[in-house]
């Protein structure tokens, strides 16, 4: 039930690792398709075969659990258990306590997180794709089956009987518990293991030493180039947010979140995202999809009267609400996060200075999908990705991002692979002088599709003239090839669009010039 919403390093603008390499004890793993999203681990250990060690029993614990929880996997536990009603069986114990926490969090939203929301979805589903919303007669049918139970638990027993055929989904609280159990399985100060930071999907926990800072980033009018709109701070807890942005029914013209309210079968409307932090992965999760589905008031009366829960809600027209003690965790933009202000001025001419800014009342919106070559599988390397803007004069004006890795050696080894740009002169400089990836660098992002927002800005945040600019997105992989797109652009006070053929790490970019407020 959640969205890819950003979690955010604090020495980052944006991104999705978590903390800085204050040190040489902390090692970064990536995976892909690991729950069915991308997986980032962040350990802290005395050495490199005891944070390998971390990496071996986190992946084993979440493949033993998904073996269990999966409802897409037909030879889980839960699966088999969904197919045979009728029947008490001895649940699996991981099973069983999930289903125990499902219906306790199904009693204290009073219904605004619900398992078996799982019929809606289905029915929005086949809608969309037929292009329409469902009649009222099919929200009366689907809210009947829905109501009907669809298990009983014997806490004596511990058995679980499966009753009737009612659709359920345990995805909005299982990705929780099996994030805490895989964390639990891997930190182990006797192993030389001190601290875990595990991100799987945009559910995240925190454990041990380090890794405690992590942003925000904004659920409304986001991109890749969006800063965070908080910092915290959270030890030993489990961070989840839910939101409508990414995921959803486009249907017509209009947008559907993917987040249902399973008292109506609508999808919610009210509340852009909410975030919650508390001790238990599971609360978490669940916390996160019910405070989307509740009134603001309402969820914020729940999540107040819970010992160590916190939460912040963004509400669909940008109002941030939060729970008494979120203050407590909020942190002043870190200090660190401030090397993106350190560098030296970008020199503009004379009569540039002179010339018309640009308004306003425009951006310009860089759009591109990383490709995933069919043939590398799950072996996959991410690409160092580099997005900046280059004058008339061929100069680095402004950059948009840059995705680098910042485990092992840091980012130096691959930068030079980015040909075009560690060739210019600006880039160079800055390189040698080892800013401006260590300054703006974020993790390397896995295959999908991404959108960055240009205010017309420099790299020192002063507004540059109108007149002709060019977009270069640049590419390169380790044992793959390096590719570059180029974008002319030329900005005055006409919007357009226009999109561009992709190459094997590009798989496609397009850039729009456009007003604010036009999307």
């Amino acid at each position: 039930m959640h969205s890819d919403f950003w979690i955010v390093p604090a020495w980052l603008l944006m991104g999705s690792l978590f903390a800085p390499l204050a040190s040489g004890d902390d090692f970064t793993f990536f995976h892909e398709e690991v729950m069915g999203t991308a997986l980032e681990l962040r350990v802290r250990a005395d050495d490199e075969p005891a944070a390998r060690d971390a990496e071996a029993r986190v992946l084993s614990e979440i493949d033993r659990l998904s073996a269990i929880l999966s409802g897409y996997d037909p030879s889980s536990d839960l699966s088999r258990w969904m197919n045979q009603p009728g029947e008490a069986s001895s649940a699996p114990a991981e099973l069983f306590e999930v289903l125990r926490a499902a219906d306790s969090w199904t009693r204290a939203s009073g219904g605004a997180f619900d398992p078996r929301a799982a019929v809606f979805g289905a029915l929005w589903n086949s809608c969309a794709e037929r292009g329409r919303t469902p009649t009222l007669a099919e929200l009366t049918e689907a809210k009947v089956l829905a109501s009907a139970d669809a298990w009983r638990l014997d806490l004596d027993a511990k058995t679980a009987e499966r009753i009737g055929r009612t659709p359920i989904s345990l995805d909005g609280i299982a990705k929780g518990f099996i994030i805490e159990r895989a964390c639990a399985a891997a930190l182990d100060p006797s192993r030389g293991v001190r601290g875990i930071l595990l991100n799987v999907g945009g559910d995240l926990r925190v454990v041990g030493e380090g890794f405690g800072t992590i942003g925000l980033a904004p659920p409304i009018g986001d991109s890749e180039a969006s800063e965070p709109f908080t910092y915290l701070e959270v030890h030993d807890r489990s961070v989840a947010t839910s939101g409508a942005a990414h995921r959803g029914w486009m249907i017509g013209d209009r947008w559907h979140s993917h987040i249902i309210d399973p008292r109506s079968g609508r999808p919610v409307e009210a509340v852009a995202s909410a975030s919650v932090v508390a001790p238990r992965g599971s609360d978490a999760d669940a916390l996160a999809t019910a405070l989307n589905v509740l009134p603001v008031a309402d969820g914020l009366r729940l999540v107040n009267g819970l010992p160590e829960v916190e939460c912040l809600i963004v509400a669909s027209d940008g109002a941030i609400h939060r729970s008494d003690g979120w203050g407590e965790l909020e942190r002043s933009q870190p200090a660190s996060s401030l090397m993106a202000n350190a560098q030296e001025p970008i020199a503009v001419a004379p009569e540039a200075k002179r010339q018309k800014a640009w308004g306003e009342s425009f951006e310009l919106v860089v759009r591109f999908e990383i490709n995933r070559p069919e043939v590398e599988q799950r072996r996959y390397r991410r690409p160092y990705v580099v997005v900046y803007i280059e004058d008339e004069t061929g100069h680095v004006v402004r950059h948009l991002l840059m995705w680098v890795s910042m485990s092992g050696s840091g980012p130096d080894q691959w930068l030079p692979d980015l040909l075009r740009w560690y060739r210019s002169d600006a880039g160079r400089t800055r390189i040698e002088r080892r800013n401006k990836a260590y300054a703006i660098g974020r993790s390397t992002r896995p295959p999908g599709e991404y959108r960055i927002t240009w205010n017309g800005k420099d790299d020192m945040g002063q507004p540059l003239p109108e007149g002709s600019y060019t977009v270069f997105v640049e590419a390169a992989r380790e044992h793959g090839t390096h590719q570059v797109i180029r974008m002319p652009v030329s900005i005055a006070d006409e919007p357009f669009a226009e999109d561009y053929e992709g190459n094997v790490e590009i798989k496609s970019a397009s850039v729009e010039y456009r007003r604010i407020g036009s999307e």
